[in-house]
């Protein structure tokens, strides 16, 4: 036992140390964090022009802002590169949550949301939504003067499901004096991008990442575009340093090899379709979606992930959580080789467990 007298924070009593439920064995296939697939190009291509300087000296974000300011159309003071989508979502909730002030959300959602909340002493109220359109109207209903946040993940995961814009401006014109943010990690992989819709309104963030379609989890590059005083808080309530120097160079490099993303985009969507119909085929239920994922329903998850975990096939489950306790979120392999090794997989372990046919959950 501890014999530290220092009192913590309330903020570090409130929560836990993230950690998704561990492997006790040897993983050869990673499907549980919905990482992208590497980039096409050699490293030694992605770091031309790296010098001494990059190493021994502070990075510096802005010519990295100025690129992806010249993508979205918009001016460079309104984007602030981030340590990853994390840092993002940290930082604003920083800066509009406290004691008495509350953030409403759907659930479930992305985890770091609620954690990061938390820790500024706000309240959160959550509104489910495991199926069909963002419930607008039950969101609203939770939102009040002392609502500082409204978060929106789309595509949300784990469930898949996508807002529309429609949603977004109802949202928004219903409660302005609230931030709208909106987490955008996956919209590459989803029917409609809708970062645009989101820089249209006084009161939106958009929060992007590298991580996911861009094949960058590694090296935490994310960004938020936003209103200039928004993204100025931001900047305020960040490390000045907070993305190196070989990652800010990679995801310039990166930047300037979209039509390699796309295609990498298109071959997770068709490999998205062909596991949701394996899935229906043996017995386990499973709605839309537009991440690079899918969530899996089934009585006998935590059966299926160990058999999968045997095969050295590593997906998500989310034991203790009664919204998603049948649930399996299964990431999209990166190469049609993965494809067959899961697909084999999820058939073996299927038989194991006796859950073929009218298993869905």
């Amino acid at each position: 036992m501890s014999s530290i007298r220092v009192e913590p924070s309330p903020a570090a009593l409130a929560v836990t140390a993230y950690s998704p439920p561990p492997f006790g064995r040897p993983v050869t296939l990673k499907l549980d964090a919905n990482e992208g697939a590497a980039p096409g190009a050699g490293l030694d291509e992605l770091l031309a022009g790296v010098g001494p300087g990059d190493l021994s000296g502070y990075p510096n974000a802005r010519g990295l802002e100025a690129a992806l300011a010249r993508d979205l159309g918009v001016g460079s003071e309104r984007i602030v590169v981030t340590a990853g989508a994390d840092d993002a979502i940290e930082r604003i909730l920083r800066a509009v949550l406290w004691e008495g002030r509350n953030a409403v959300l759907p659930v479930p959602t992305f985890e770091m949301i609620g954690r990061y909340a938390k820790m500024t002493g706000g309240d959160i109220r959550p509104v489910e939504w495991m199926e069909g359109p963002l419930p607008v109207d039950r969101m609203l209903e939770r939102v009040d003067a002392g609502t500082g946040a409204v978060c929106v993940v789309t595509p949300n995961s784990p469930t898949g499901l996508a807002a529309t814009a429609d949603d977004l401006r109802r949202l928004s014109r219903a409660a302005p004096t609230a931030l709208l943010v909106v987490d955008l990690a996956y919209t590459e992989f989803a029917t409609e991008d809708l970062t645009g819709c989101v820089l249209e309104l006084e009161n939106g963030l958009a929060i992007r990442t590298m991580s996911k379609a861009w094949g960058l989890a590694g090296l935490r590059v994310g960004y938020a575009a936003g209103p200039q005083e928004v993204v100025g808080w931001m900047r305020s309530l960040g490390h000045p340093y907070a993305v190196s120097s070989l990652s800010l160079k990679v995801a310039g490099a990166l930047l300037e090899r979209r039509g390699e993303v796309a295609e990498r985009v298109s071959g997770t969507r068709r490999r998205r379709d062909e596991l949701a119909g394996l899935l229906a085929d043996l017995g386990m239920g499973c709605g839309p979606s537009e991440g690079n994922f899918v969530l899996a329903a089934t009585r006998r998850a935590g059966e299926i992930r160990e058999e999968l975990a045997a095969r050295g096939v590593a997906v998500r489950s989310f034991p203790g959580d009664p919204l998603l306790e049948d649930r399996l979120r299964i990431t999209i392999p990166t190469s049609d080789g993965d494809m067959a090794l899961l697909a084999g997989a999820l058939r073996e372990a299927s038989r194991a467990c006796g859950a073929e046919g009218g298993d869905a959950g």
